[in-house]
């Protein structure tokens, strides 16, 4: 009886703890949002509310081609461009170059483009503040907007730290801060990013020589994967099964924006110093039977490897048009290579097929960046690198060795 009464008065005691935080943090919300309403009326009076959102909103543009109204966007992919700031207006974070190099934070390895969002169906299943999850969703296509988002619906307690990249701004968002998304627009709405990416790679692939390889639409070593080869030498060694090669590489985006290389020169001409977190050495790389699992390390990314492996020569220079299903596929790498996605010591078991539309299995946002995947590093601190988005297509240039020893 005793202990029943233990227990009973335990429970209590810890409800009276949870309403007293309870409360407290809902005065504090109450006190903040007032404190957001003051400064609306005080210095921004021209801003409409956003329906009954809590949000506030001013159009600053139209496109030429203008839209029909808003577009729902739930259960697809948005590209978006746009940086926020505090209401100060200290720029805390940013998607565009000129921004960048203005505030003094423009960084060599950033990739300065619009950011791409899978949009869940609600905004719980969504990663995204609600704030933000709101006005990407309210906005109108070809409207460019600037978008108030009190505290509470921004990054809350755990403010928002992106400074040692190049997206960051001129400090860190603190906690419980209000803040403006600014130069807001939807520059491209994609029912299918891995069809868009694979027609991508089809059309470079295809175009005539200089604008693209010249190549024919069935010329492909594996469905939907393109490969040139530059350079091949007449003794047209091939790679048994088993087999090891050394390859030296450099990967790029479809615009040319360079993400990495092991190749000590191309980092020093694109980026003006090889850094000591950099590979510079071969990787290598093992021909793999068929239907084998990937289990070796310094593959990077390791299907499209694996893919074109039975296609090589030893001495080969090659360039190689890589759909997202070759590479990083469904995963989001961020620019960042202390994050454990970048590891060097990876096996590589999930090497299987995926089909599109694996992520409307839970139609959440929270399912992409999950796994750990593929780039060597020599350094556990913060680095660097291209951000890569899940789906994204890419260019690989290889010199392909034979092992000395």
């Amino acid at each position: 009886m005793n202990r029943i009464l233990f227990l009973l008065a335990v429970g209590c005691s810890a409800l009276v703890s949870f309403a007293c935080t309870h409360e407290s943090k809902t005065d504090t919300d109450a006190i903040t949002r007032r404190s957001f309403e003051a400064w609306m009326a005080a210095h921004a009076p021209q801003a409409e509310p956003l329906g009954d959102t809590g949000l506030y909103y001013e159009v600053l543009a139209q496109s030429e081609e203008g839209s029909s109204g808003k577009v729902d966007v739930r259960g697809k992919w948005i590209d978006v461009s746009y940086r926020m700031s505090t209401l100060e207006g200290d720029i805390f974070y940013n998607r565009d170059e000129a921004t960048a190099r203005l505030i003094g934070n423009y960084d060599d390895y950033t990739h300065y483009v619009p950011e791409r969002f899978y949009i869940a169906s609600s905004w719980n299943k969504s990663s995204l503040p609600k704030g933000l999850y709101t006005a990407f969703t309210e906005i109108v296509p070809g409207q460019t907007w600037r978008v108030y988002v009190p505290a509470d619906m921004a990054f809350s307690s755990s403010g928002f730290d992106m400074t040692s990249y190049g997206y960051g701004g001129q400090n860190a968002l603190g906690a419980d801060k209000a803040i403006i998304i600014d130069e807001l627009r939807i520059t491209d709405i994609i029912e299918n990013p891995q069809q868009q990416g694979d027609d991508q790679i089809r059309t470079l692939a295809t175009t005539p020589r200089p604008e693209g390889w010249g190549k024919y639409p069935n010329d492909t070593v594996r469905q939907g994967l393109y490969m040139d080869v530059l350079y091949r030498t007449m003794a047209q060694d091939t790679i048994p099964v088993g087999s090891q090669v050394e390859i030296y590489y450099k990967v790029s985006f479809l615009d040319g924006q360079l993400i990495d290389s092991n190749i000590d020169s191309v980092l020093t001409n694109r980026f003006g110093t090889v850094r000591s977190s950099d590979i510079t050495s071969a990787i290598t790389v093992t021909r793999m039977a068929e239907g084998s699992t990937a289990t070796n390390g310094y593959q990077m990314p390791a299907k499209v490897f694996y893919a074109i492996l039975p296609d090589v020569c030893y001495g080969d220079s090659l360039r190689i048009a890589v759909p997202a299903k070759y590479g990083y596929f469904t995963e989001y790498m961020p620019p960042n290579k202390s994050e454990s996605q970048w590891t060097a010591s990876t096996t590589f078991n999930n090497y299987k097929g995926y089909d599109y539309g694996d992520y409307t299995i839970d139609d959440t946002d929270y399912y992409f960046g999950a796994s750990t995947f593929y780039m060597p590093t020599a350094s556990s601190s913060v680095v660097s690198i291209a951000e890569i988005k899940p789906y994204t297509p890419l260019i690989y240039e290889l010199v392909v060795r034979k092992p000395e020893n």
